[in-house]
């Protein structure tokens, strides 16, 4: 849509010129900007297949939280605090 709507608006402005120049800058200034909006959004739109692990249905963080949740260290952690509640 906006890529039409810029050639739109900068062929409007290169049938518009008189000679001077001036709207002949114009359309090529609505080109670039038409251009780079272009080529952005396009990324944008394409970014869930340059990364496809992350919008996998199991790329949640529970593995991770299941991870942390039973490693060794938390299970210290967790009779470090036991110990200090007990000696209060």
């Amino acid at each position: 849509m906006i890529m039409i709507i810029g050639v739109l608006l900068a062929l409007s402005f290169f049938t518009r010129d008189e000679g001077t120049g001036t709207y002949r800058q114009k359309g090529i200034l609505v080109l670039i900007i038409t251009a780079i909006l272009t080529i952005l959004l396009a990324i944008i739109a394409t970014a869930k297949f340059w990364h496809p692990h992350l919008w996998k249905k199991n790329s949640t963080h529970d593995r991770h939280r299941q991870h942390t949740k039973y490693h060794p260290a938390m299970r210290d952690k967790e009779f470090r605090n036991a110990r200090r509640q007990n000696r209060r």
